[in-house]
């Protein structure tokens, strides 16, 4: 393990102490015209590609991950600190 990486997890720890959590939603396959441009989500390689790569089957939308990242803002995920959230329709698990 880096010093970065235990130094991160000291200020995770110590935020946590203070009722702060931080977390981290790592992102990949959702539908983002930056990284998916219309015209790529569109193309029947990068269809297949979903299909066979995606479990979901489709690209996550940006509402379902709005959502969740203000989920963890909520005081209903107070009880997540330090995670790294993989939201990716499946992806990750393959």
């Amino acid at each position: 393990m880096s010093s970065t990486d235990l130094q991160g997890k000291r200020i995770l720890v110590t935020q946590a102490t203070e009722g702060i959590q931080i977390n981290m939603i790592a992102q990949n396959f959702v539908d983002n015209p930056t990284y998916f441009p219309r015209q790529v989500q569109e193309h029947p390689k990068f269809q297949a590609r979903l299909k066979r790569d995606v479990p979901l089957g489709r690209l996550v939308g940006a509402r379902e991950d709005a959502e969740f990242a203000a989920y963890l803002c909520s005081d209903k995920a107070d009880c997540f600190v330090g995670q790294a959230f993989p939201v990716c329709g499946g992806w990750v698990a393959r």
